[in-house]
C-alpha cells in the first residue's frame, strides 16, 4: 500500500503538497474578505451616499482593518466602480451571469422582427440588470459631478448604456418596425430614459411599483412610442 502522498499520484506526477494545499487556503480566505468588503461598501454607498461613506465605515462594516479596504481596492471610487462591474455582470461568489450584450434575451431581441415582442424581449432582458445595478449606479451617478474619476467612469458608463438602446432601436428601423417621423437617435434617447437606472428607481422605490408591474407597463408603453402601428 503506498505509504506517501507522492507514491499515490499518477505515474510521473507529483501530489500538491502541504505549501500548495495552505496557499490555496490562502486565496479562498482572501476572497471571502474581498466580497465582505464589497458586501459592507453595498450597503455603505446605498445607505449613506457615496459622499457620506468613509473607507472606515467599510472596514467596519466588514470587520477588517481599514488597510485591508485600501490594499484591495485602493480608492472608495475604485470600489464604487468594481460594485457596479459585478452587478452589471451578476457577479457573486457563486458565478458571474455575463455581459448583457451577449445573452440570448440580448440576441432574440435584436432578431426579431415584430417591433412589440422585440421590445417586450428587450425589456425582459434589461430589468434584471436594472434591479441588480440602480442603487449602486445611483451612488456613482450622484457623486460623479466632484470627482473626476468617477466622472470619467459615468461617461463610459452612460455611453455603453446608449450604444446598447441605438443597437435596439436600429433592429427596429431595420425591420420597417420603428415608428414613421421617429429618427433613430430621438427613439433610443426614448428609450434609454424611459429605460435608465434612474427611471427604475423611480417606479420601484419611490412609486412602490414592483419589478414585474413595471415590466408589463413598459411591454405596453414602449411599443406605443416606438413602433410603427399601421
Amino acid at each position: 500500500m503506498p505509504d506517501s502522498l507522492s507514491e499515490q499520484a499518477p505515474h510521473g506526477a507529483r501530489a500538491p503538497g502541504p505549501g500548495a494545499a495552505h496557499r490555496g487556503v490562502r486565496r479562498q480566505k482572501a476572497l471571502e474578505t474581498r466580497w465582505r468588503v464589497m458586501d459592507a461598501a453595498l450597503a455603505e454607498f446605498t445607505e449613506r451616499g457615496y459622499h457620506d461613506t468613509t473607507m472606515a465605515a467599510i472596514a467596519e462594516r466588514a470587520g477588517v482593518a481599514v488597510q485591508t479596504v485600501y490594499l484591495g481596492f485602493r480608492t472608495k471610487s475604485g470600489l464604487l466602480e468594481e460594485l457596479v462591474g459585478n452587478a452589471v455582470l451578476g457577479r457573486t461568489r457563486e458565478g458571474e451571469i455575463g455581459p448583457p450584450d451577449e445573452t440570448e434575451g440580448w440576441a432574440r431581441a435584436l432578431s426579431e422582427p415584430d417591433g412589440t415582442t422585440s421590445l417586450a424581449l428587450f425589456v425582459d432582458m434589461a430589468l434584471p440588470v436594472y434591479e441588480r445595478t440602480s442603487a449602486i449606479s445611483d451612488a456613482g451617478r450622484s457623486a460623479y459631478a466632484s470627482d473626476p474619476y468617477l466622472a470619467e467612469w459615468w461617461v463610459r458608463s452612460e455611453a455603453l448604456r446608449l450604444d446598447g438602446c441605438l443597437q435596439m432601436v436600429r433592429a427596429l428601423a431595420d425591420h420597417g418596425a420603428l415608428r414613421p417621423g421617429l429618427s433613430v437617435e430621438e427613439a433610443a434617447d426614448v428609450l434609454a430614459t424611459t429605460l435608465s437606472p434612474q427611471s427604475f428607481l423611480a417606479f420601484t422605490v419611490d412609486r412602490g411599483w414592483s419589478v414585474d408591474h413595471l415590466g408589463a407597463w413598459l411591454k405596453d408603453a414602449l411599443p406605443r412610442l416606438l413602433v410603427d402601428a399601421r
